[in-house]
């Protein structure tokens, strides 16, 4: 997420100066049943293999233990690896830095899993699809394509929850998402590798995971449209940009869903937090790995906070924030220890003059260097 105490607080401030009675848009209510079974329009329901799953949900539990039992399919290297990447805005650049530095040094594992949130989410897909996508990557984050994400709406902000307008980050999704990288996707996803993205349900008020691989694999304009939708949900921070709505149905009453970033209920995504106390009594997770790589500081940042209602609550929301993260690295770590798994994970530098909300190129470029040098020289993981 973009420095998450700032961010959330632009629409916070939209409230301090009268604007929270202001024109929101209208929806069509339904029940909590209604989602149950419900898709995507477009899709089917597939009990087998599901497009999402609620990222608490204790009935996967029941299905990752089965999936377990059957052993791990592992690529060439003959290792599990499994990449997390949590959000940070423009500090994005630093996992893509951190990914081509590994490259560059010979060390970068071929990936079994690889989850994104928030800019996480928009970087995951380059990295799943490995090193002939790493320029690709960079151009995302350091070729000039970001810079004027952050556009107010002016008048626009009196109706709905925006502050700016996600028409930049719409462009930006839509210039590297196509066909042919849905084509790409959906091949590695039927050699049995996993790509997922989180979002946050805001009706549900549950993380969602989303299996892009299936999504892609799905084909036609119905995919290439929700895959591009999941990934502007997952980057779409409350208040700052719109909510993404995504249209779905059980069959009998179809309705919209409301998502947003997904690192307002996960940070990253190594395992689901229904899953941190799962045993692995097959071993078949031994010798595996999970690689976190967190777009920001874990250091906390000491500031004279002003007793003001901006700095109180901004600062309160960093804490928090920060707590999630540090519980979830936590708990993956507990979960890694306890079968047999490799864990470890890396941050930016606390000396690092990084800002999740400057997408000048420069700024980004500085990011990306501290991430791939760090990758390069080996001594970015902790």
């Amino acid at each position: 997420m973009c420095r998450p105490g700032v961010i959330l607080m632009a629409a916070l401030a939209a409230v301090a100066m009268g604007l929270g009675g202001c024109v929101g848009m209208s929806r069509n209510p339904y029940a909590p049943e209604a989602r149950t079974g419900a898709v995507p329009r477009g899709f089917v329901l597939d009990q087998a293999e599901p497009l999402r799953f609620f990222n608490d949900d204790l009935d996967r539990v029941a299905f990752f233990e089965a999936e377990l039992a059957q052993g791990l399919e592992v690529g060439p290297d003959g290792r599990f690896d499994v990449l997390a990447l949590s959000g940070g805005g423009a500090n994005g650049a630093f996992a893509a830095g951190v990914v081509n530095g590994w490259t560059e040094a010979g060390t970068r594992p071929d990936f079994e899993v690889v989850t994104g949130v928030s800019t996480g989410a928009l970087a995951a897909p380059f990295v799943f699809l490995g090193p002939d996508w790493d320029d690709a990557l960079a151009e995302a984050y350091i070729g000039g394509a970001a810079d004027g994400l952050l556009r107010p709406r002016g008048f626009g902000v009196f109706f709905g929850s925006g502050v700016f307008r996600d028409a930049p980050l719409r462009r930006l999704v839509e210039r590297y998402v196509d066909e042919a990288m849905l084509a790409a996707i959906a091949a590695e996803h039927r050699k049995g590798r996993t790509l997922l993205v989180v979002t946050t349900d805001l009706d549900a008020l549950r993380g969602v995971s989303w299996d892009m691989g299936i999504i892609a694999a799905h084909g036609g304009p119905e995919a290439i449209k929700l895959f591009r939708e999941v990934l502007v949900a997952s980057a779409s921070v409350p208040g700052v940009f719109p909510p993404v709505m995504i249209p779905s149905g059980n069959g009998a009453v179809e309705f919209e869903e409301m998502h947003v970033d997904g690192g307002v209920t996960t940070p990253f995504l190594g395992l689901p937090e229904a899953m941190w106390s799962l045993e692995d009594p097959s071993g078949h997770l031994r010798g595996a790995r999970l690689h976190v790589i967190v777009n920001g500081k874990l250091s906390p940042v000491f500031n004279v906070t002003l007793d003001t209602p901006q700095d109180v609550l901004e600062r309160s929301v960093d804490a928090l924030l920060r707590g999630a993260l540090i519980s979830a690295l936590a708990g993956n770590r507990a979960f890694a220890q306890r079968n047999g798994i490799q864990f470890r994970y890396a941050a930016i530098p606390d000396d690092l003059d990084a800002d999740s909300l400057s997408f000048r190129t420069e700024s980004m470029r500085r990011v990306y260097e501290a991430g791939r040098q760090g990758a390069l020289r080996g001594d970015i993981w902790r």
